[in-house]
C-alpha cells in the first residue's frame, strides 16, 4: 500500500495518470456505438488567437457556425465525442486534443450522454477532465457550458441536476459559464428540435452566436470585418476533407423570394392546376422555423418554380435545399432558360427519404446570364407527397 507522502509526490508527478486511473474506475456502460469527431480549422494559421470547442453531438451542431461567427477573430478547433466523462479514454483523447496547440480559451461541455451516469461519480469525472484542461491548457481560459435541454422532461430533468453539479463545480473554479440551457429551454420544441437531442439550423446558430460571444468576451477580442471573416474562411479551405472537399462560401440571402417559406408568394406549380398538383405552406414538420413547402403532387412531371432568381452572371454558385417524401423517391433540380431553346445548370437528382436530408448541385453560369430569363425548378417523376425548407445560394 502506498504511503500517504508517495501518493501524494504521485498526485504531483502524474497527475493525468491519475485522472486515467480514477476515470477507469467511475466508467459508465457505453453506448452500443461510441463515436468521437474533431477538426482544427485554419490548422496552418498561428497569428490568430485559438479556441478548442468540447463537447458532444449539440457542440458538432453549432461548430461550424461558431467557426463562421469567429472567422477572421479566432480559429477553431473541436472535440466532439459520444463518451460519457467517466469513459476510461475520454482523458486520452482530451490530452491529444490539448497538445496539439496553444489554446487561448477552452469552451467545454458533458453531459447529454451522461444521464444514465452516477452524479457523485460523473462529477467526480468531472472534476478530473476539468483538471486535466487546467494542466495540459497552458493557461488557456476555461468556459462551462452548460447542457441543453431535451424533448423529454424526465431526460430534461436529469440534464438540469447533471448542470446543477457542474455549475458548483465550475462556480468553485471561478470558470464562467456559458448557460446554453437557458438559452434554449424556452423554445418551442415542435419547432427547434429535430429530434428529442438534436436541433434544426435556427437553434444551432443561436447556440454558435452565444458561444462565440463568449469566446470573444474571454478574450477582449471584436468581431472581425466581413471582408476578414471571408479570407479566414477562404483560408481554411481543403482538398481532403473527410467527405471530399472542405470549402469557404458565402450565402446569398437575397437570391430567392421566400426561400424558408416563412411567408407567402415566390413559388408557383406548373401547370396551374390543382388536379394535377398544388403547394401548401404548412407547419407539420418543418425543417426549421416554423413552416415549410408541401407538395401534392398527382401528376407525374409536376413543376415547382421559382422565376428570375437574382444570381450574377460568369459566377459559380451551389444551391442547397432540405426535402423529404413521403414515401422513397427522387426530385429533378435545375435553373433552366424561361423560353426554347433550354439551356439548363446545376441539373442533378435527389433521392428523397422520409427524413429531412440536405441536398446540393453546383454550376457556374454564362457571362451573359440574364436573370429575367431564367427560372429555378424542381420537378417531379412521380405521384407523392413532397415537402422543402430552407433553400439558399452560396458561392466561393
Amino acid at each position: 500500500m502506498l504511503s500517504t507522502p508517495v501518493f501524494g509526490g504521485l498526485l504531483r508527478l502524474c497527475p493525468l495518470l491519475v485522472a486515467l486511473c480514477l476515470s477507469s474506475v467511475w466508467a459508465s456502460a457505453r453506448e452500443g456505438t461510441e463515436w468521437m469527431t474533431s477538426y482544427w480549422y485554419n490548422a496552418n494559421d498561428t497569428k490568430l488567437p485559438r479556441v478548442l470547442l468540447v463537447g458532444d453531438s449539440i457542440c458538432n451542431g453549432y461548430q461550424p457556425f461558431v467557426r463562421d461567427e469567429l472567422a477572421g477573430t479566432v480559429n477553431v478547433s473541436f472535440y466532439a465525442t459520444s463518451k460519457c466523462v467517466s469513459d476510461p479514454t475520454y482523458l486520452k483523447a482530451l490530452a491529444f486534443m490539448l497538445e496539439e496547440y496553444d489554446y487561448q480559451v477552452v469552451h467545454f461541455n458533458n453531459g447529454l450522454h451522461s444521464l444514465s451516469t452516477e452524479s457523485k461519480a460523473w462529477e467526480s469525472s468531472l472534476i478530473a477532465a476539468l483538471n486535466l484542461i487546467k494542466e495540459k491548457g497552458k493557461g488557456a481560459k476555461i468556459i462551462w457550458a452548460t447542457s441543453t435541454p431535451l424533448k423529454d422532461p424526465a431526460r430534461t430533468a436529469k440534464a438540469k441536476e447533471l448542470n446543477l453539479i457542474a455549475n458548483r463545480v465550475m462556480q468553485a473554479s471561478r470558470i464562467p459559464i456559458d448557460d446554453l440551457f437557458t438559452l434554449m429551454d424556452p423554445l418551442d420544441r415542435n419547432v427547434y428540435w429535430n429530434d428529442t437531442y438534436h436541433f434544426r439550423e435556427d437553434a444551432r446558430k443561436m447556440q454558435a452566436k452565444q458561444v462565440a460571444d463568449q469566446v470573444r468576451a474571454a478574450l477582449g477580442a471584436r468581431k472581425a470585418s466581413a471582408v476578414e471573416a471571408q479570407a479566414a474562411l477562404a483560408a481554411a479551405a481543403s482538398e481532403t476533407g473527410p467527405n471530399g472537399k472542405i470549402a469557404a462560401t458565402t450565402d446569398v440571402p437575397d437570391a430567392l423570394a421566400n426561400p424558408g417559406f416563412e411567408g407567402t408568394g415566390g413559388w408557383s406549380i406548373y401547370p396551374p392546376a390543382p388536379a394535377k398538383g398544388f403547394m401548401e405552406i404548412t407547419a407539420e414538420n418543418p425543417h426549421s422555423g416554423a413552416k415549410a413547402a408541401k407538395l401534392t403532387v398527382n401528376s407525374p412531371g409536376l413543376q415547382f418554380y421559382q422565376p428570375k432568381p437574382k444570381l450574377e452572371a460568369g459566377a459559380t454558385y451551389t444551391l442547397k435545399y432540405w426535402a423529404r417524401a413521403a414515401s422513397l423517391s427522387s426530385v429533378g433540380v435545375f435553373l433552366r432558360t424561361t423560353k426554347p431553346p433550354y439551356q439548363f445548370y446545376g441539373k442533378s437528382t435527389g433521392k428523397l427519404e422520409a427524413t429531412w436530408q440536405e441536398y446540393q448541385t453546383s454550376f457556374t453560369l454564362p457571362a451573359d446570364f440574364t436573370p429575367a430569363d431564367h427560372t429555378l425548378i424542381f420537378e417531379f417523376p412521380a405521384q407523392g407527397t413532397y415537402w422543402f425548407d430552407d433553400l439558399s445560394f452560396s458561392k466561393p
